[in-house]
């Protein structure tokens, strides 16, 4: 169980293990999954998850996928072993063959705790990384840039107050025409509802409300261009509750500027 990994009381063999699988024919069949636990996860992690979400390819070919994790406690919360979220990335300069870190976050000073983490190659070249915080902190999320593709943070996550959400994951896309970040999730700053679209024209230093969807309960989201006048947004919805389907919507463009 999570709880049990959290804890420490599973054994690295038994606990989370990263894979990878390819596709030669646009994912009509997939290859065999094949273990990359020991080149990306480092002794002692013990939750572990990548994205959820898209990963994304460089223009310079390198593939980045965002991950999580957390560390063994350095204190108590009320008896009960504190829980510290980490950030980290997966890199591959091969297109998949092999595979090795990027950056590392590890804050355990309760302040920011980087945990579901989605990231956009920005015009410029700078990796952008927008992340859920679970801790306490102004807004409920946090960011931080890149400028080598995703081997170092340039700062460490600092919160992003400027994007007022849930507790809940996000996705990010970055438009080349025109030129526009976008980010999507629930915008009501107490539950998971109001999924929202918001743009940033400054690499996410500030954001604004471009698209609502609806005023429904909802969670997860994923975007993705569809075409040139078209993006894709996936997402977790429902009449009463967040999770009683998953929904794809096409919007148009000219809903987003």
């Amino acid at each position: 169980s999570e709880d049990a990994l959290l804890r420490g009381k599973v054994k690295a063999a038994d606990g989370r293990r990263v894979w990878v699988q390819h596709s030669d024919d646009d994912g009509v069949t997939w290859s065999a999954p094949r273990e990359i636990t020991a080149q990306v996860k480092k002794a002692g992690w013990r939750w572990y998850a990548t994205t959820p979400g898209h990963a994304l390819q460089l223009s310079t070919g390198r593939v980045v996928v965002p991950g999580n994790h957390t560390v063994p406690p350095t204190g108590r919360d009320n008896g009960t072993e504190a829980r510290y979220n980490s950030g980290h990335c997966l890199l591959s300069d091969d297109r998949g063959q092999t595979w090795y870190l990027g950056y590392v976050d590890e804050n355990t000073d309760g302040y920011v705790n980087a945990n579901e983490t989605t990231a956009a190659e920005l015009p410029e070249g700078r990796v952008y990384f927008n992340t859920r915080n679970d801790s306490p902190s102004p807004g409920n999320r946090a960011d931080a840039h890149s400028l080598d593709g995703g081997r170092t943070l340039e700062k460490p996550f600092r919160p992003q107050a400027g994007l007022v959400t849930p507790v809940v994951q996000g996705s990010l896309l970055q438009l080349r025409d025109p030129d526009l970040l976008l980010y999507s999730g629930p915008a009501d700053p107490g539950f998971r509802a109001l999924m929202t679209l918001r743009a940033s024209a400054d690499g996410g230093t500030t954001w604004r409300p471009v698209h609502t969807v609806d005023g429904l309960p909802a969670a997860y989201s994923d975007l993705v261009r569809v075409d040139a006048d078209t993006v894709g947004l996936l997402y977790e919805t429902g009449d009463f509750g967040a999770y009683e389907t998953i929904t794809f919507r096409r919007i148009p463009l000219t809903a987003l500027t």
